[in-house]
């Protein structure tokens, strides 16, 4: 029988023969498993996935060894480029996002020259859905394949996914969480829905998403219960200072999942809120005094300035301003902290970050998004963008007070211990 063009013939001494090349064991035993299962012919394409997966899996298993505290998680399908060849494979994933198989090229990346890249990117970005960037590129008569977009978008929702399962640091200096609204379509219908992100600050100086939820439905406390224990569950362990806005009953969650930690109410929600408390003259100078406070030089007079306030303006707004009162140990905790870190964590402004790119995208698709899935594509861009960009190194005014902080880190911990 003549072979068949682009096939690879075996036969019975297929063992022999793949012995002979001194391919890996687990890849060999895939080949002649299949070839027993009735393959009598495998194309140069089955070929080489079934390589790729077997070396994946094999590199996968190596690194598990020399991390035991990182697990399996399935795997993913996606494509590799061996020139104009286009190969499918099952690519092995770990519940952490350190393990990425080495034969992968850099994230995103299809064989394509860094400009096409960022253009794929940009159209992913840009555009309300994957179909949508699939008909941009044909209109721009752009010399790629539309399966790229596809490859991409699944890696995008991929990362995104597995960043509420990796394993954490035990320790941070700082995490902020914050919920956005959003609105999502289903079917027919535009249905609301809350995204709840928490970022962190590790003790290099570093910012890092370590968690971020899509939810249907209003901001609630049972959401934010499943990613605050969750952070808990994965590892994190000891926080230096955690921001977050006042909606009402996560202090006492916050208080109670993290007790060793500084809970510091964000100054400009309180701000904002003050705004609808007061006429415009009050809240004008209501205003002014807060930015006073937040300059003062000491946790004392902060503490003499806040009282001042909540007095002189009681009569405006008893049920706002006995509120503040309550809570003024944490609208105040970051007066504690060295001067060029306090504006950092007087505010849940960190998550803003994220929440700015979001708010380009959602304009960007029409003011809501067309799926969960495409939302979270759309993240994972956003993600990606920060942490590779202006997330990569610590902030120059982090970087110099860095050894202040791990120092506070290490009193307050060590003495609890």
């Amino acid at each position: 029988m003549e072979p068949t063009k682009g096939h690879l013939v075996t036969n019975t001494s297929s063992k022999t023969k793949l012995a002979q090349h001194n391919l890996p064991d687990q890849i060999s035993d895939e080949i002649e498993l299949a070839i027993a299962g009735g393959l009598g012919e495998l194309t140069i394409r089955e070929l080489l996935s079934m390589s790729l997966g077997g070396l994946a899996r094999a590199e996968r298993e190596n690194y598990l060894r020399q991390t035991p505290h990182d697990k399996a998680n399935g795997t993913y399908s996606r494509s590799l480029a061996l020139g104009s060849l286009k190969i499918p494979f099952e690519v092995p994933r770990c519940r952490s996002s350190e393990f990425r198989p080495s034969m992968l090229p850099a994230h995103y990346q299809r064989g394509y020259d860094e400009s096409t890249q960022e253009l794929l990117l940009a159209v992913l970005c840009s555009s309300r859905s994957i179909n949508a960037a699939k008909s941009a590129l044909r209109n721009l008569g752009v010399p790629v394949g539309e399966d790229a977009l596809e490859q991409i978008a699944t890696e995008l929702i991929e990362d995104f996914r597995l960043r509420n399962s990796a394993p954490l640091s035990p320790d941070l200096l700082a995490l902020f969480v914050d919920g956005k609204y959003v609105e999502i379509r289903d079917g027919d219908q535009i249905r609301p829905a809350t995204i709840y992100v928490a970022i962190g600050l590790l003790r290099d100086g570093t910012k890092r998403i370590v968690s971020c939820m899509v939810r249907h439905g209003r901001e609630n406390l049972d959401d934010w219960k499943k990613l605050l224990r969750g952070l808990l569950e994965r590892g994190l362990r000891r926080v230096l200072i955690l921001v977050q806005d006042d909606f009402s009953g996560l202090l006492k969650i916050t208080q109670s999942l993290f007790p060793n930690t500084d809970v510091q109410l964000c100054i400009v929600h309180m701000q904002r809120n003050a705004k609808s408390h007061f006429s415009k003259a009050e809240a004008g100078e209501f205003l002014s005094r807060v930015r006073s406070i937040k300059a003062s030089f000491s946790p004392e007079r902060a503490t003499a300035d806040f009282d001042e306030l909540c007095d002189d303006f009681h009569d405006a707004s008893p049920a706002f301003v006995d509120g503040l009162r309550k809570k003024r140990d944490h609208y105040l905790r970051f007066v504690a902290y060295p001067d060029r870190f306090r504006i950092t964590v007087s505010t849940t402004n960190a998550v803003e970050a994220v929440n700015g790119q979001l708010e380009r995208l959602r304009r960007n698709n029409g003011g809501y998004f067309h799926s969960e899935p495409n939302l979270e594509m759309k993240l994972g861009l956003a993600i990606s963008y920060l942490e590779t960009g202006r997330w990569k190194k610590p902030a120059g005014g982090t970087c110099a007070i860095l050894d202040q902080l791990n120092a506070m880190f290490e009193r307050r911990f060590e003495a609890q211990d």
